[in-house]
């Protein structure tokens, strides 16, 4: 994926989840960056960033849920 291409994706998760979340965009930028989602999207052998970005997005939010209880 180009790069332009792979961080305008990121950027569209990164709203989403802070309008899932209800936050502002530099929190949702620092949650979105602490999650092994993030990591995993940033592995080319992972093909995660070939997934929509809702399906991202789930996965976000799953893990974040799963940290919290």
């Amino acid at each position: 994926m180009l790069d332009f291409t792979f961080h305008r994706k990121i950027a569209r998760i990164i709203k989403m989840l802070a309008d899932t979340l209800h936050v502002n965009l530099p929190r949702a930028i620092s949650i979105f960056y602490r999650t092994d989602t993030c990591r995993l999207m940033h592995d080319p052998t992972t093909q995660l960033h070939t997934m929509s970005d809702t399906y991202i997005l789930n996965d976000v939010i799953a893990e974040l849920r799963e940290k919290q209880g």
